[in-house]
C-alpha cells in the first residue's frame, strides 16, 4: 500500500508540475549598436552574414549552409551537424523593410514552435537599438524536461551571445573574412 501511495503522489506531483509549468517561452533581449538601421537589417536578414555574427555555429560545433535567394523571405539556414547531416534550419518568414525580420526554426529534437523576431529602431542617423524577441511554444511534457535541465536558460544565453555578435560584428570596419561590410542600397 505504500508503494501505491508513493507512486500516486509521484504521478499527481508530476501531472500537477506539468500544468503548472508555463509550455510558451517568451523573452525580449536588446542592444544598441553603433550602425546605421540600413546596416543592422542587411546584417540580420542575409543568412550569410547572420552565420558570420551568431553564437549558434560555433557553439552547438554545426555547420550552416544558405538554401535559396539570401536576403528574402523563404531563405534558408540548414544546420549540419559534423558529419554533414542536416539537423535542422531557419528561415526567413517575414521582413518589413530596415525595420524587422522574423525567423521560424526547425530542428529535432522535442516538438516545439520557435519563433524568433528582430525588432529594429533608430536612436539616431547612426545608432540602432535592436530587440530580439523570441516565442517557444513547447509541447507538454516537454516544455518540463527543457526547463528542469536548463536548456530554456542556455537558449536565453545564446541569443545574447547572438546580439553581442552582431554587436561586434556591425561595429567592426571589417567582417569576419577581412572584405568591408557590405550595405544594400
Amino acid at each position: 500500500m505504500v508503494i501505491i501511495s508513493i507512486c500516486a503522489a509521484i504521478i499527481i506531483g508530476f501531472i500537477i508540475a506539468v500544468i503548472a509549468t508555463p509550455r510558451i517561452v517568451e523573452y525580449v533581449e536588446t542592444t544598441t549598436i553603433d550602425a546605421p538601421r540600413r546596416a543592422v537589417y542587411d546584417a540580420i536578414r542575409r543568412q550569410s552574414n547572420l552565420m558570420k555574427w551568431s553564437a549558434w555555429p560555433s557553439e552547438t560545433g554545426s555547420d550552416c549552409k544558405v538554401l535559396g535567394e539570401d536576403g528574402v523571405v523563404g531563405a534558408q539556414t540548414v544546420f549540419l551537424d559534423k558529419k554533414g547531416s542536416k539537423f535542422g534550419y531557419q528561415e526567413v518568414t517575414q521582413m518589413t523593410k530596415d525595420a524587422s525580420v522574423s525567423f521560424m526554426l526547425e530542428s529535432k529534437g522535442p516538438p516545439h514552435v520557435p519563433v524568433m523576431h528582430f525588432y529594429l529602431s533608430d536612436l539616431d542617423d547612426d545608432k540602432t537599438h535592436v530587440s530580439l524577441h523570441f516565442i517557444n511554444d513547447i509541447t507538454p511534457p516537454f516544455h518540463l524536461a527543457l526547463r528542469l535541465f536548463g536548456v530554456v536558460k542556455w537558449t536565453r544565453g545564446m541569443h545574447k551571445k547572438d546580439l553581442d555578435g552582431l554587436k561586434r560584428f556591425l561595429e567592426r570596419s571589417e567582417d569576419y573574412s577581412g572584405k568591408p561590410l557590405q550595405v544594400a542600397v
